[in-house]
């Protein structure tokens, strides 16, 4: 560091070598493939989004009106913000300015809507078991209550986290220009994630019966099979390589990672009755409302 001149280090490769002096490894620098990994996210969520456009484009058709567009459009803006917070805390920019400001990023960011978009799918789940299960309508306060508990929840667990000093949850370490995180913090945080996913596994259950024409069961297997490979990866990275956005390889796969779930799921939803009412329009409808009306069930 320089006398007055306000920097911490003269050089990225004076930081990099006191870091790795003081985690005794070798530490991969920020650089072109951190860039071109921030470029391939945005482009998977374009070519996402430009499903979910020419979905609300066809909104009135019958089978994507089916898949509860506005919930799945709450999914894709859930999934660009997890993102976004996925590029400071996973190491993909220095954490200077404000992308130091950690607790913002990482809880109100990061967390939290990554918390929304699991919520979301569990909701998803209930909306159909409300409907074909319970045979109740998706209207009135029983059924937004659920969405209500777990969006109030996890802003309740957001403004805790915040209001906690930061050596006990998520800090900022001015002298190595890191965040730093505890163990319980990501314990917790973690076993919530943990949580939501085993209500969709419930809900998802509870799906298997359900008519021919709306079975989301094989739907929500995969999107099960996603989540899940998600959370043991994630699970492990963060107990095995604490250090992990320090590491480019780690860093890479966390954040790509996430970005092919978060995509893969909506396209698994949305994809296919797009590209139908694209080159099949009509012939897919009256497949898809001959199938409806076979299940004993009105448009």
């Amino acid at each position: 560091m320089t006398p007055g001149s306000g920097k911490l280090y003269d050089s990225p490769e004076e930081r990099i070598a006191v870091l790795e002096k003081m985690f005794d490894m070798s530490i991969d620098p920020i650089g072109r493939m951190d860039t071109l990994v921030i470029a391939l996210g945005c482009a998977i969520f374009a070519i996402t989004g430009a499903f979910i456009v020419a979905a609300w484009i066809k909104h009135t058709y019958r089978p994507i009106r089916a898949k509860n567009l506005p919930l799945t459009t709450v999914l894709y803006i859930s999934g660009i913000l997890w993102f976004v917070g996925d590029l400071p805390m996973n190491g993909h920019v220095l954490l200077k300015g404000a992308f130091s400001q950690c607790k913002f990023w990482n809880i109100w960011v990061r967390v939290l809507f990554c918390f929304i978009y699991t919520s979301v799918l569990s909701i998803r789940c209930y909306a159909l078991d409300r409907v074909f299960n319970q045979n109740k309508p998706t209207k009135g306060l029983a059924y937004y209550l659920p969405s209500i508990l777990f969006v109030g929840g996890y802003i309740a667990y957001s403004i805790v986290t915040t209001a906690i000093p930061g050596n006990l949850t998520i800090g900022y370490a001015e002298a190595v220009e890191l965040c730093s995180t505890t163990e319980g913090y990501v314990i917790v945080t973690l076993c919530l994630l943990w949580l939501n996913w085993a209500i969709i596994i419930t809900m998802m259950i509870r799906l298997r019966n359900i008519q021919s024409t709306f079975n989301e069961f094989y739907e929500f297997l995969f999107i099960c099979f996603f989540g899940i490979a998600a959370m043991v990866k994630t699970t492990t990275v963060h107990f095995t390589h604490p250090k992990y956005p320090l590491v480019l390889g780690y860093r890479i796969a966390e954040t790509l990672g996430d970005v092919l779930i978060i995509n893969g799921i909506i396209l698994l939803i949305m994809a296919y009755p797009v590209v139908m009412s694209l080159v099949r329009n009509k012939e897919y409808e009256r497949e898809w409302l001959l199938r409806l009306r076979t299940d004993g069930l009105q448009d």
